[in-house]
């Protein structure tokens, strides 16, 4: 009797000093900063739904809406979520600052983050992310982007400066052009109706297929361990040159098979002086004329 009368006690005691946590962390954030003309937004953030619009407008609008909900027992919390943004040489400057901090004993957490913004059409952007998830549309200035484990779905950008450093992820493009540089580790790009002048790919594992035009004087370098290359070509022509280990090559009837055997295969497409160089491990290439 003694001992549950002291282990009820006991757990009465536990109960009153641990806190029972069930609470909304919302940030809203809605404001309009300046810009130069063809300045660039940087942007650094975690874990969030991203959208970038392009418009005709001067300055820079941001939305941010972030609701974190915690529901459980914690033994503490510290710490806030803000977003700093700084106006700074003709650009802008975003980023998050996370100092949030509990312990749970147990419960769950549940987050809606969105980030919006409106912004000159001619800006470039240079992204900074861990796990976000990007839509990014009219932008006629560079893009980088530099994340890991994310997607982007890019639509109507006219720019001629495109750089993409992904550890995992997906791009999808429904139009390119100039410079197209790609580093991911595990990942898929697919680009539409592109007219780029060079390109610069690396892959460890992963996918691309790629529908653009050659320049006559372009060089387009792909090199994978272990992935899939499609390379649909709409006008122009050059010199392919495809090292491989244990590959399976297709060509249309358009490319003239040159030289071929167990590590490298050259091929000829009339109607230009590019260079395409193939370097793959084990997967396959595909090269097409449309």
């Amino acid at each position: 009797m003694k001992l549950l009368k002291f282990l009820f006690l006991l757990v009465a005691t536990l109960i009153l000093s641990i806190s029972v946590y069930a609470q909304d962390g919302v940030f809203n954030l809605d404001r309009e900063y300046e810009i130069d003309s063809g300045g660039t937004v940087h942007l650094n953030s975690d874990d969030a739904d991203v959208t970038i619009e392009g418009s005709d407008r001067s300055n820079v609008h941001l939305v941010v809406y972030r609701n974190i909900d915690v529901d459980g027992w914690k033994l503490g919390s510290s710490g806030e979520f803000d977003i700093e943004v700084e106006e700074r040489g003709g650009d802008l400057y975003i980023r998050e600052v996370d100092s949030e901090k509990f312990r749970m004993l147990f419960g769950s957490v549940e987050s809606e983050y969105r980030i919006t913004l409106e912004v000159p059409s001619n800006v470039s952007l240079d992204l900074q992310g861990d796990d976000d998830d990007y839509e990014i549309s009219d932008i006629e200035g560079a893009l980088s982007v530099n994340a890991d484990d994310s997607d982007l779905d890019l639509s109507g950008m006219t720019g001629n400066d495109f750089s993409f450093d992904l550890d995992d992820g997906s791009i999808r493009m429904d139009e390119g052009r100039g410079d197209l540089k790609v580093r991911m580790d595990d990942g898929d790009v697919y680009v539409r109706q592109a007219a780029f002048n060079e390109i610069d790919a690396d892959f460890d594992d992963g996918e691309m297929d790629i529908t653009t035009s050659l320049a006559n004087d372009g060089l387009y370098i792909f090199d994978f361990d272990d992935g899939e290359l499609e390379l649909n070509i709409t006008g122009g022509g050059g010199d392919f040159d495809i090292s491989h280990d244990n590959a399976s090559i297709r060509t249309d009837n358009m490319f003239e098979e040159l030289d071929k055997d167990e590590r490298r295969s050259l091929y000829r497409l009339s109607g230009g002086e590019a260079r395409v160089e193939i370097d793959i491990d084990d997967g396959d290439v595909e090269l097409r004329t449309m």
